[in-house]
């Protein structure tokens, strides 16, 4: 029996105050999201997401998805930062797709997200979705964050990218792998606010659909939850801040761990949440299993 583990986090939000910028970077959008963050940043906690690695190094993951928001402003010596961090985690292989922070105004590309190609393999915004293969699996990692108006966290993903999507599904289908789709914003309606919505989530959803897939990974809700899309079985999974030090269970720091063993001619999936309680301890809940048949 082979087995091969993944673990899911997201909307880390490092640290700000370590970043040094000018006043002159601040006149945007980025200056409601700073307001923003002068809040925030007593709930998203650097020491909580040390806390999440510990317990993700203690497990051992095979491949580490995060699914966006790694900055709070998109400031290039954020993604500087960001890069350094992924740098120094011990494991052996980290995908990361962007999200609303990341993409919070207009950047240039090389002073960016360049700094995240070890990790995100884009070179460019038209190299999204990125595919990584396993032996059983196929994460199918989308990009759904886009500049918007003040006031506004909307995703989006453009025409020739959701044709992209469609082929990668339809390709890992008929090589029998075990899609697992990877974004920030929540493909379905009623999970978050509109002006925080995937603003075409019709279009993705129809191609899910006629194409299927086996899981759906998401963030930027910063609560844990496991659903289903629309009217299938396909469990669809978000995960709180990696950072959050929220008094909510729902809202308390976490990561995801999804355990893939194939067996003969079939693959049984397990998957569970390992929550960061107020008193620091670790609680593993929320455990599913399904049995997938190539």
């Amino acid at each position: 029996m082979k087995r091969f583990t993944i673990a899911h986090i997201s909307d880390i939000h490092l640290p700000l105050e370590t970043i040094q910028f000018s006043k002159l970077s601040l006149c945007n959008k980025r200056f409601l999201s700073f307001l923003s963050w002068k809040k925030r940043r007593l709930i998203l906690q650097k020491k909580n997401l040390d806390l999440i690695i510990q317990d993700m190094i203690a497990h051992s993951p095979d491949l580490v998805l995060i699914s966006g928001d790694l900055t709070n402003l998109a400031l290039p010596e954020e993604f500087k930062q960001a890069a350094e961090w992924l740098h120094q985690l011990p494991f052996p292989n980290i995908r990361v797709v962007p999200g609303n922070h990341d993409c919070l105004v207009k950047t240039q590309w090389y002073n960016t997200h360049a700094y995240w190609t070890p990790w995100t393999k884009a070179y460019a915004q038209e190299d999204y979705p990125i595919v990584t293969k396993t032996d059983t699996a196929a994460i199918i990692g989308i990009s759904t964050g886009v500049p918007t108006l003040p006031f506004f966290a909307s995703g989006y993903i453009d025409r020739d990218q959701l044709e992209r999507i469609k082929e990668a599904l339809h390709k890992a289908k008929k090589e029998k792998l075990f899609r697992i789709v990877m974004l920030h914003h929540p493909p379905v309606s009623g999970i978050t606010k509109e002006r925080k919505a995937l603003r075409n989530r019709k279009e993705l959803k129809k191609i899910l659909s006629e194409e299927g897939a086996e899981m759906i990974l998401y963030g930027h809700t910063h609560k844990t939850t496991t659903t289903k899309f629309l009217h299938t079985n396909i469990p669809m999974l978000g995960i709180a801040s990696a950072s959050s030090n929220a008094v909510r269970i729902q809202r308390q720091a976490a990561w995801r761990k999804i355990t893939l063993e194939s067996q003969e001619d079939m693959l049984h999936v397990n998957f569970s949440v390992r929550t960061l309680d107020k008193q620091q301890q670790f609680i593993e809940r929320s455990s599913f299993y399904l049995n997938h048949k190539p």
